[in-house]
């Protein structure tokens, strides 16, 4: 009975102080964005003495992403729970038209998305126990895109921020990455026959979406697809990690590597980081390139994660 006692106290001891560090103080948000009310939460740690500072997460496309269902568990796997007893906030809200914010996410473009990031940090930058020195912005896939417009066009805002699986390239590539790799993976055509045959689908694609755009998504689409990183990269100054996933079927870290070549001739500049998880897919599970099974079966990268939380421990000691 001593020892089970003694088990018992020993265990207790052990994870109180954990699970003390993971509890946050939720604040419901409500800002103004070009006209639009969006709403979400600020998370902030109950172990925190001063002011803490804070990542801000933009979710990828379409109208169900929202940070409090598709992303619920990518998020606490890459950044709630790893970086759970560093005293950081973290600040989600959910894009226009999605939840309880307002607007229509397919009528918004990128720039848009940006701006509506830039305004949710203002609207939290004077809250004491925040450093509004140090808001860092994280997304991932088109939230990686428009991580790197915040770092391009609001400098003073953001201190930095990681892409993740964001392309360094323009949306009608990023159409044909996708079309081409559903083409080799479901059609068995080896590349160059399916990089042919994309081109031609999302050429189609394009011209029905300037006439007709009847669903939600081509609508977007018309929207954003002249879009192009390029210009928005070699602007960058502040730290940027650019994540890229070896088995990325909508993203191929080989092209997003070549662009970026193409816009630094001279190599990277020193606030640019980049990883390529090997064995990962566009989720950062591990995976194969053509996975067929189920995927709620994948795991997210361990891997992935503690990059990501070096570069973090990094950027914060740093801007201390």
């Amino acid at each position: 009975m001593k020892n089970l006692i003694l088990i018992f106290l020993t265990y207790f001891i052990l994870l109180v102080p954990r699970l003390l560090a993971s509890e946050m103080d939720t604040i419901p948000l409500a800002f103004e964005s070009e006209g639009h009310t969006l709403k979400g939460r600020l998370l902030l740690p109950q172990n925190r003495t001063g002011k803490v500072p804070v990542i801000l997460f933009f979710v990828g496309s379409g109208g169900s992403s929202s940070y409090a269902t598709d992303y619920r568990n990518f998020l606490q796997f890459f950044l709630k729970s790893p970086l759970e007893n560093e005293s950081v906030a973290f600040l989600f809200f959910d894009k226009r038209g999605v939840g309880e914010s307002e607007g229509k996410w397919q009528n918004t473009d990128f720039l848009q998305r940006a701006i509506d990031g830039k305004n949710a940090a203002l609207h939290i930058k004077d809250h004491p126990e925040i450093d509004s020195d140090r808001i860092f912005a994280v997304g991932h896939s088109q939230g990686g895109w428009i991580v790197q417009l915040c770092l391009a066009e609001f400098p003073d805002v953001f201190a930095g921020g990681i892409s993740m699986a964001g392309p360094t390239f323009d949306v009608r590539k990023q159409l044909i990455n996708d079309y081409q790799s559903g083409f080799i993976c479901n059609k068995n055509m080896d590349p160059e026959a399916a990089l042919k045959k994309a081109k031609r689908r999302v050429n189609r694609d394009l011209s029905i979406v300037s006439v007709l755009p009847f669903q939600q998504e081509w609508k977007q689409l018309k929207v954003i697809k002249k879009f192009d990183a390029k210009p928005y990269l070699a602007k960058i100054e502040r730290p940027l990690l650019l994540l890229f996933a070896e088995n990325d079927r909508l993203v191929n870290p080989a092209w997003s590597m070549e662009h970026l070549d193409q816009i630094y001739p001279q190599g990277l500049p020193k606030n640019f980081s980049v990883h390529i998880a090997e064995n990962e897919n566009h989720s950062f599970k591990t995976s194969p390139f053509c996975f067929k099974g189920d995927w709620s079966e994948l795991k997210f990268s361990e891997n992935t994660r503690d990059v990501m939380v070096g570069w973090f421990g990094t950027q914060l000691i740093s801007e201390k």
